[in-house]
């Protein structure tokens, strides 16, 4: 007769307790649940605070300063005279560089103001890449070109 192995057992089946580990998800569950801030982020919020201590009422408060309101930036490019001439808004531009300053300006001030470039048939493309890049350099973020109907 064999003696018994010892490495050779009658194992019954690995049986695992699920009860114990649903109650760790659910705590975990009711932990990151209360822990979630829902709130918005105070930084976020627009608020003004006055320099004064204390809580005196402040008699002098300073509102905001009004949003300018800015129509189309349009500059027109016009060949005349077997030249290019510019306007900007309807006042004449003697030269490139002055577009760019004027543009510049505008730009200084509100800078998502649409810039719409409406240039002749008989002006070269050049000249258009040429508005255009100063229109981007000048820090506009939405340019536009007219068409003819």
């Amino acid at each position: 007769m064999r003696r018994p192995s010892v490495f050779h057992r009658d194992q019954g089946g690995l049986e695992i307790k699920m009860t114990p580990m649903i109650d760790v998800v659910f705590l975990l569950l009711v932990f990151f649940v209360w822990t979630a801030s829902f709130h918005a982020v105070e930084y976020l919020l627009p608020s003004s605070l006055s320099q004064q201590l204390g809580n005196a009422a402040v008699i002098d408060s300073q509102a905001p300063p009004p949003e300018v309101e800015f129509e189309d930036v349009i500059v027109r490019i016009l060949w005349q005279d077997d030249h290019v001439v510019w306007q900007v808004n309807g006042q004449d531009v003697l030269s490139l560089d002055e577009v760019k300053q004027r543009l510049q300006l505008v730009a200084g001030i509100k800078t998502d103001a649409p810039v719409i470039l409406h240039p002749d048939e008989e002006v070269a493309v050049g000249d258009v890449i040429d508005v255009y890049d100063i229109s981007r350099i000048a820090g506009f973020d939405k340019i536009q070109f007219a068409i003819a109907p």
